[in-house]
């Protein structure tokens, strides 16, 4: 079973009101999740959204279940300055300390650098985790959306580093919209390489492109990051094979990338309880290595195999 590697991204949380959260909150700990996946930024994508807010309150309204991990994010540019990098000491404490706060806990258990800042020695950002490690406010320390080689500046330092590596990862990696900008990345074979070899987690957020499958189903149009004709053309293999097996695309495309590696954890963000129980059964789905190799090669993702 590898329900238990798949995290509730929480990017939408408060998006559609306290209640319709907490249910979803419920929901997936009722089934068996045991990582929540937030971040201080998430208020500024749309309003309404109130994530760790509502985690901190959900947690005081229920009581931590046991074994569930909490991971965060900071470092992320404010609303009001888009341009402005805030990977220094002080934006990186700043942020910890709201986590905290909004959180009502007292150490995070996985906290990612969410953006990154190429003008800063990766040393020097490593530093101030270590730091922070120390203190007891965090646990461990990742780095999300960092590009390939300032991941592996910061695997060769010596000493404690990054133990996982967040980044956007589904089915569609290699055939979907590029990234305009350094802001978000996307999985490729060399980073997924160097993650797995380096003996990380590799968190793939988006690992449902965005509800690609059900609303293909519906006929509506494919999300915007993944609306390329090469895309298209890996649906539709996908959707034969899935076909063939008795399978919902969906659930196929997900299984996948669960099984690529022991080590990756797929994030997802459904709104509600619903949506949340159509992907969860994709987690129970076993598959032979040749059905993996035969959707890689599907998915133009042989270099991951």
């Amino acid at each position: 079973m590898n329900s238990a590697r798949i995290v509730l991204g929480t990017a939408q949380l408060g998006r559609d009101g306290d209640a319709v959260a907490f249910a979803l909150l419920d929901e997936y700990v009722g089934l068996g999740g045991t990582v929540l996946d937030t971040a201080s930024a998430y208020h500024l994508f749309r309003p309404g959204i109130r994530s760790e807010e509502i985690i901190g309150e959900w947690l005081r309204a229920r009581g931590r279940p046991p074994g569930l991990a909490i991971v965060s994010k900071g470092a992320h540019p404010l609303r009001e300055a888009r341009d402005v990098q805030r990977c220094d000491a002080a934006s990186i404490r700043a942020d910890i300390d709201l986590s905290l706060r909004r959180l009502g806990v007292e150490q995070i258990d996985l906290w990612y650098m969410h953006r990154d800042d190429p003008r800063l020695p990766v040393a020097d950002i490593v530093g101030v985790l270590r730091e922070l490690v120390g203190e007891g406010k965090i646990a461990r320390f990742g780095c999300s959306n960092w590009t390939l080689p300032r991941l592996r500046e910061a695997l060769a330092l010596p000493g404690q580093s990054f133990v996982a590596n967040q980044v956007l990862g589904n089915l569609f990696c290699e055939t979907m919209v590029p990234f305009d900008g350094p802001n978000n990345v996307a999985l490729d074979a060399p980073t997924f390489r160097t993650t797995i070899d380096a003996g990380l987690t590799l968190d793939a957020y988006g690992g449902t492109a965005d509800g690609y499958f059900e609303k293909r189903a519906r006929g509506d149009a494919p999300p915007s990051s993944y609306d390329t004709p090469a895309s298209a053309g890996v649906a539709d293999r996908i959707s034969a094979i899935a076909a063939r097996e008795g399978l919902a695309p969906g659930h196929l495309a997900l299984a996948f990338l669960l099984h690529l590696s022991p080590q990756i954890r797929a994030l997802i963000g459904p709104r509600s309880p619903e949506q949340l129980r159509q992907s969860w059964p994709a987690g129970a789905i076993e598959l032979t290595p040749e059905l993996v190799r035969e959707i890689a090669g599907a998915a133009e993702m042989h270099a991951y195999i």
